[in-house]
């Protein structure tokens, strides 16, 4: 394998480093951000610089600046300069420092391993004779002896954090490898990374956005497609794989995989059960592949299929005690027949945040779509903007809509309680801080700052972008926060329903929904019949709190898209 790959550096340089051996943490991102490596020594380098001595001692910076001339290189004796050239003037190898003896003071290879390994041990007595052995040895060489303890001294300090070159060249070998893998077969190489982490649901998230970010389309679950692990369909499209899924196990895969393999793609619900062995096919299992998208190819809502499966399992159950007691029926010896009829039993969709809400119990993240994307038609109103729309400067005055992905509260020195928070949309993430003087503060009479901070709610955010130095990124400082349904509640106008000539046996029902969510909203009717077309406002009987809650009510009672709030 060339290790000359432009490919590769390419993606060290942009920093691209899942799934890549010893690569992937985000503290070494950040040096390979700086590094920009364009050799294959400069891995080499990395790996050996990236432990904690080196980092402490400031080695890597030193490493960093001396590659893109920021900083002019020093050699602590030109007799060193051709042993610390190649790692840019700082002591990285071990095998530098016992070279280094070598050439300044005469030691034998045997003698040089003698003083690494006194050196390593710190032992008073052993470092006082090799010092002596290297000062006499280094006056051969008309090396003073000031200087020449000097160099002990400084070859000393460095020794501690010297690493074995040929142990970093080997692991800087595999992460090369696993990286030219990356670059010339991206799908198949996420594939692999994906299957080495199905429990980890965090994990799994994280690296299927970074698998989108690099132009992969990762599908989702599917009985007709997927296998246990991730797979690919070609070089730029995985399958899920339904290992990953919570309640789903192996043994069920394995013979639902081999059944497909024998007998051709399930067709329905109901031909799913009947093909899969009883035994295998228990509800937390089959309501884990329903509420992941697994069942999605067979074109029924989901809800349907929630509601209709009892019964599937019923008919398959029967069908299968039948056949294994002989009591097949007029079609025992037409295996492709149906004996049960295909039916399945209406019942209304769930809301968009059901629907997320049951997918991110299977599949531990929120995979098809994502909270924040209901409020897409919001934004404009309430001024705010997803985490992804931001134009990142510092001191910028913004409001951003996102998801409390993460609430995390702690004591500054002075003992008051601040708290860091994460705020995320479908693409990206925006870390935040609030102090204690904000958290403490009231929104208004009815909502404290301290009332929104609910994890896995979404809310608006308002307060000023800064640089974050430690993490190399941004994030936002905090003035207020509130509920998105409290923000939407005070920018409404009026709670907007359409009805038509169809709605008129549902309109005792609405009237109830209306009233369980009084409120100070105004509701206003827009109606049809034939030709004729008009509005009603409702009278301050029916004053609505505008929510998510009621939208998801009112649409689920007279049909999907029936009810929107209409903004100032």
């Amino acid at each position: 394998m060339s290790l000359d790959d432009k490919g590769v550096y390419g993606l060290l340089q942009r920093c691209d480093t899942t799934g890549i051996f010893q690569l992937e943490s985000e503290g070494m991102r950040g040096y390979l951000k700086k590094l920009q490596a364009d050799s294959f020594e400069d891995i080499v380098a990395m790996l050996a610089l990236y432990r904690p001595g080196p980092l402490d001692a400031g080695m890597v910076d030193d490493y960093i600046n001396v590659k893109h001339g920021k900083q002019e290189v020093k050699y602590p004796h030109p007799m060193l300069e051709g042993i610390l050239k190649p790692t840019n003037g700082v002591f990285l190898y071990q095998e530098q420092v016992m070279k280094s003896a070598q050439v300044m003071a005469d030691y034998s290879l045997g003698g040089a391993d003698l003083l690494r390994r006194a050196m390593g041990k710190k032992i008073a007595e052993e470092m006082d004779a090799q010092r002596s052995v290297f000062v006499k040895g280094a006056a051969k060489h008309d090396i003073d002896e000031r200087k020449a303890n000097e160099i002990f001294d400084l070859i000393d300090k460095f020794s501690g954090y010297g690493f074995n070159k040929s142990h970093s060249v080997a692991y800087a070998y595999v992460s090369y490898q696993t990286a030219w893998l990356k670059v010339h077969y991206p799908a198949a190489f996420m594939a692999s990374v994906l299957s080495g982490m199905m429990t980890d649901t965090d994990r799994i998230s994280f690296t299927v956005g970074e698998t989108q970010a690099m132009g992969l389309v990762v599908k989702g679950p599917s009985v007709n497609e997927s296998l246990y692990e991730f797979s690919i369909q070609d070089d730029k499209t995985l399958t899920y794989g339904l290992g990953a899924i919570k309640g789903v196990g192996e043994s069920l895969v394995e013979v639902l995989v081999t059944e497909r393999e024998k007998k051709g793609h399930y067709q329905d619900m109901f031909d799913f059960c009947m093909r899969i062995e009883k035994k295998m096919l228990n509800k937390r299992a089959l309501e884990a592949l329903i509420y992941s998208g697994a069942l999605d190819g067979f074109k029924i809502d989901r809800a349907i299929l929630i509601n209709t499966y009892p019964s599937a399992v019923r008919q398959a159950e029967q069908r299968q005690n039948d056949h294994s007691s002989g009591q097949s029926g007029l079609f025992a010896d037409a295996s492709e027949c149906n004996e049960y009829e295909t039916h399945y039993l209406p019942v209304p969709s769930f809301s968009f945040r059901q629907t997320l809400q049951f997918e991110n119990k299977v599949m531990g993240y929120y995979f098809y779509n994502h909270p924040t994307d209901e409020y897409q038609h919001d934004l404009q109103y309430i001024s705010a903007a997803f985490p992804s729309q931001l134009t990142y400067r510092n001191n910028k005055e913004v409001r951003v809509l996102g998801l409390l992905s993460d609430v995390y509260y702690r004591n500054t020195k002075n003992g008051k309680l601040m708290a860091s928070i994460t705020l995320e949309d479908s693409k990206t993430t925006l870390n935040g801080v609030i102090f204690s003087k904000v958290l403490s503060t009231e929104v208004d009479e009815k909502h404290s700052v301290s009332d929104a901070l609910v994890a896995d709610t979404v809310v608006v955010a308002a307060g000023k972008i800064e640089r974050d130095d430690y993490r190399d990124g941004w994030q936002l400082v905090v003035d207020k926060i509130e509920n998105i349904d409290v923000v939407k509640e005070k920018h409404a106008r009026s709670f907007e329903i359409v009805l038509n000539n169809q709605h008129t046996s549902l309109f005792e029902k609405l009237s109830t929904v209306l009233k369980k969510n009084q409120g100070q909203c105004p509701v206003r009717l827009h109606y049809q019949v034939k030709q004729s077309r008009g509005f009603a406002l409702l009278d301050a009987a029916y004053l609505v709190t505008p929510n998510q809650q009621l939208i998801d009510e009112v649409n689920a009672l007279l049909g999907t898209q029936s009810s929107h709030i209409s903004y100032n």
